[in-house]
């Protein structure tokens, strides 16, 4: 099968994703390298991006016409001049030889000569979207439907993806009764402080929603109406919904490059300059990566900045290279290539209530935290949707 290549170019940067990191790498490296040069090729199963953090929104209500502002088609210039987007998924990929490629699952082969993946999650239950923009639609009915005509919800999973889904039906149906259980004596996880997770559990409980905490649901398929919890707990459900978090995109990256490629729970084990361990011209960023912190699309764009300049790097010098670290080395980069570790973030998690309430959580000195009004006008509210646009130039 033949190799798809740019052939008035002589190298080629190949993103594997769609999301948050990869438009956002798209973005950054349109801009930075030489179209006489280099190619740029981002290959994605969707026409469009999905502004993943208004979903849950989108998914509740149909007001709004939210399928316009959160489902946003490429525009024309991810394929003019030295860009293109190839519509597809990935199933291997091969990087033994001068140049690697990948093989899309219609057999169809790209070649690269530095490949960034940014697969994203697998999401599950009314998170799990088809990839056409009509069938999405249909699957947003169909779940309006089913919240619609339940009257007793059950949400399995007390992170932000329950409390943000709870906060989001009460707001259309204050009267049905909505249940998260979650495994933790308090919503969210350990990375936050207990006091903040308290007030967590304080703002989505004065909407009238119930926790059931301690415990799980091991059969989330009602009978008669009804789910019996781990510890025995009797909750009226006419409707489950798993609100867990999601598990990486990456089985196939472990299937090609081999399964000490991925940790346990199936992240991508990468060097602090985001170089897949034992792969240095693949990189991978985004949710998928084994580095030791909460994933938001915050955290994506930070990862982009610094695999960008890495590529950049790696293109125009190869791939064994000294790893810059300390602030003046970091400064040197300025001036001279030279690969950058990445420094982490500051741990933010806004969480929405709602489009009036919520509280937000940000991790400097001893941990500060904002409460309904703050976090209504920074993020409840319109939860991002011009912004994203603007930033994702879409």
């Amino acid at each position: 099968m033949s190799i798809l290549s740019d052939n008035s170019t002589k190298r080629s940067v190949v993103i594997v994703g769609g999301g948050f990191a990869g438009i956002g790498l798209f973005n950054i490296l349109e801009k930075t390298l030489d179209p006489q040069t280099t190619s740029i090729t981002l290959i994605t199963p969707r026409a469009y991006f999905v502004h993943l953090p208004a979903v849950l929104r989108m998914i509740v209500t149909a007001d709004e016409d939210l399928e316009d502002k959160i489902l946003l088609p490429l525009t024309e210039r991810f394929n003019q001049s030295n860009k293109r987007v190839v519509l597809g998924k990935v199933a291997s990929i091969t990087d033994d030889t001068e140049d690697g490629f990948v093989t899309l699952e219609n057999g169809e082969q790209v070649g690269y000569t530095v490949l960034a993946l940014a697969t994203g999650s697998n999401w599950e239950g009314c998170l799990n979207f088809p990839d056409g923009i009509s069938e999405v639609r249909r699957h947003d009915k169909e779940w309006r439907t089913r919240f619609a005509n339940a009257k007793s919800i059950v949400l399995v999973g007390g992170g932000g993806i329950g409390f943000e889904l709870a906060g989001e039906i009460m707001d259309d149906w204050p009267e049905k009764k909505v249940t998260i259980v979650h495994s933790k004596p308090l919503l969210l996880n350990d990375t936050y402080p207990n006091n903040w997770r308290k007030s967590v559990n304080e703002n989505i409980e004065k909407r009238g929603v119930e926790l059931v905490l301690n415990d799980r649901i091991l059969d989330p398929v009602p009978k008669g109406g009804k789910v019996i919890t781990q510890n025995g707990l009797t909750l009226d459900a006419d409707l489950v919904i798993p609100t867990r978090g999601p598990k990486p995109n990456t089985q196939f990256i472990g299937e090609s490059l081999g399964p000490n490629t991925l940790n346990s729970f199936g992240e991508v084990k990468v060097l602090p300059t985001f170089q897949v361990l034992g792969f240095p011209r693949i990189f991978a960023i985004g949710d998928i990566v084994d580095v030791k912190e909460q994933k938001s699309a915050r955290k994506g764009s930070k990862h982009c900045k610094i695999s960008a300049n890495n590529i950049k790097v790696i293109l125009a010098e190869g791939t064994t290279l000294e790893v810059s670290h300390g602030y003046f080395n970091r400064l040197l980069a300025f001036l001279r290539p030279t690969l950058l570790p990445y420094p982490g973030c500051v741990e933010i998690l806004p969480l929405s209530n709602g489009k009036n309430y919520g509280t937000s959580y940000l991790g400097v000195l001893w941990g500060i935290t904002f409460g309904d009004w703050f976090t209504m006008r920074t993020a409840s509210e319109n939860l991002y949707m011009g912004f994203v646009k603007r930033a994702m130039n879409l």
